[in-house]
C-alpha cells in the first residue's frame, strides 16, 4: 500500500490584492513523511506565501492542500501538530528564556509534567540548558536563533517549517542547529527547510524543490538533483559543493533580487 505523503499540494494559487502577478501560481508538489525537504527560491519568489498557506495563515484562492492525507480546512487542529519557526524573532526579548519557555508552553495549554517534559526536551535539543536566566535581549545571535527553534518544538510537531533558522550567526551555531534539526528528523519528524545556503540545503535535506516568479520550477530528491547538475559545465576551480548553487542559478538566473 502507497504511502500517504505528509504534504500534497495541487494547482495552489494566491494572489495578492493589487500584484499583477501571483504570488504562488499553480504549484504541485509532494513531501513524504519523515522528510527534510528543502525549498529554494529568491527573494520574492513566492517561499513565504508557499509557507504560509501551508501552515493556515493563509487560505488558498485555488487549488488544494492536504496534510497527511486530509484536506487543509481546520487550521485551528492543524496547529496541534505543526510547527512554523519564522526568520523574524518570535519571542519576547525582556523575559529571560526560562520565562519565555513558560509563557509560550502555556499559549499550546501545556500544563504539569507534561509541561516539563516539553520544555526540558526542547531546551536539551537547542542546548540551553546553562543559558535559562539570561534575558533574550541580551543573548547573541546563535542563542536567539535556538531559542527561536525551541520554542517551535514545545506542541511536539510532527511537521516543523523552518524559515532562514541560521541567518546572521556563526558557524559554531550554524552546525549545532543544523545538527540538532537532522537529529529531529532521524526521530521521525518531518521537515520543510527554506535557506539561501546551498550548502545547508546539501547537508541535512534530501529531497528539493526550487520556486520562483511563484511557479514550481523543479522538484526532486537531491541525490536526482545533484546528478542533473553535475552534467553541467563548470569552472575547473569549481568544487562539486558549489553544483547545487550552479544549478539553482542556470533555474533561477544571475539577476539581483533585492
Amino acid at each position: 500500500m502507497e504511502s500517504v505523503p505528509a504534504i500534497a499540494v495541487r494547482n495552489l494559487r494566491f494572489h495578492y490584492p493589487g500584484e499583477k502577478l501571483p504570488a504562488v501560481d499553480d504549484i504541485t508538489l509532494s513531501i513524504d513523511t519523515g522528510s527534510c525537504f528543502g525549498l529554494l527560491g529568491p527573494n520574492g519568489a513566492g517561499k513565504s506565501t508557499l509557507l504560509a498557506l501551508l501552515t493556515g495563515i493563509l487560505l488558498p484562492q485555488h487549488g488544494d492542500i492536504r496534510i497527511n492525507g486530509e484536506r487543509l480546512s481546520n487550521t485551528r487542529k492543524l496547529h496541534e501538530y505543526i510547527s512554523l519557526v519564522p526568520q523574524d524573532y518570535a519571542f519576547y526579548p525582556t523575559l529571560t528564556l526560562q520565562e519565555n519557555l513558560d509563557c509560550f508552553a502555556g499559549f499550546y495549554g501545556l500544563q504539569g509534567a507534561h509541561k516539563r517534559a516539553r520544555i526540558d526536551f526542547a531546551v536539551q535539543v537547542c542546548g540551553l540548558d546553562d543559558l535559562l536566566h539570561q534575558r533574550a535581549s541580551s543573548c547573541s545571535g546563535g542563542v536567539r536563533r535556538r531559542l527561536n527553534l525551541a520554542l517551535g518544538l514545545l506542541n511536539q510537531p510532527e511537521l516543523l517549517f523552518l524559515d532562514e533558522p541560521t541567518v546572521g550567526i556563526d558557524a559554531q551555531s550554524r552546525h549545532f542547529i543544523l545538527e540538532s534539526i537532522a537529529g529531529l528528523q532521524r526521530a521521525g519528524m518531518t521537515i520543510i527547510y527554506t535557506s539561501h545556503y546551498m550548502e545547508e540545503i546539501q547537508s541535512i535535506c534530501d529531497a528539493i524543490a526550487i520556486i520562483d516568479h511563484g511557479k514550481l520550477l523543479v522538484q526532486d530528491s537531491l541525490a536526482n538533483i545533484l546528478a542533473r547538475a553535475a552534467d553541467m559545465p563548470a569552472l575547473p576551480a569549481r568544487q562539486n559543493a558549489q553544483r547545487l548553487e550552479d544549478f539553482y542559478l542556470s533555474l533561477t538566473h544571475h539577476a539581483l533580487r533585492d
